[in-house]
């Protein structure tokens, strides 16, 4: 599951303001989600989530559309790492899809960069990561976080993961993912 937020938080420095999505299991970690917003509500926060939206009434093809605008509008897709993040389809295509580098065709020539990638691991010591993002992690474009960090780091960590960005040569993102909602691979191609 997902949601999407812009985020400035203002230490002794001022820093940019950033969108980013957060990718997470929805059964296991959904109150980390409310505990992240909740820490993180500093009155620059704006949240695009999903908040109490039960999104089992749409469809997978709605559900994905809703995902791929917002991670569109994002700079750094956070994966809240849990004990079950790593057996989510969901999770594992949110992250393939913020690593797609795609151009658009027609008159707009709309590009679509890929995400930086934050990987912000939950308490607990039985994580499951999945292994796009282990990939990510390896090859150091993916950034780690830890829970107990997330005051004194996050803003640090979530600029670190949109630096990034330029270093697509370290993506590791070449298999397809689990699931496929749309054809997403299908109609993306049409639309860039």
């Amino acid at each position: 599951m997902h949601t999407n937020n812009t985020c400035l938080i203002m230490t002794n420095e001022i820093h940019k303001r950033r969108n980013f999505f957060i990718s997470y299991h929805h059964k296991s970690n959904f109150h980390f989600l409310k505990e992240l917003r909740n820490r993180l509500n500093d009155g620059h926060l704006k949240d695009y989530g999903f908040k109490e939206l039960d999104l089992a009434e749409n469809s997978k093809f709605a559900i994905a559309k809703i995902i791929q605008y917002r991670i569109w509008a994002s700079s750094v897709t956070v994966v809240l790492v849990g004990e079950q993040t790593g057996m989510s389809k969901w999770v594992d295509w949110e992250i393939w899809y913020s690593l797609q580098n795609l151009k658009a065709k027609g008159p707009a020539k709309r590009r679509f960069k890929p995400k930086g990638l934050l990987a912000l691991f939950l308490p607990g010591s039985n994580h499951t990561i999945p292994q796009r993002l282990q990939g990510n992690l390896n090859s150091g474009y993916a950034i780690q976080l830890n829970w107990e960090n997330l005051d004194k780091e996050f803003y640090t960590s979530l600029e670190k993961a949109a630096q990034n960005r330029t270093m697509t040569h370290l993506i590791q993102s070449q298999n397809k993912p689990r699931i496929n909602p749309q054809d997403t691979w299908g109609k993306l191609k049409n639309l860039f």
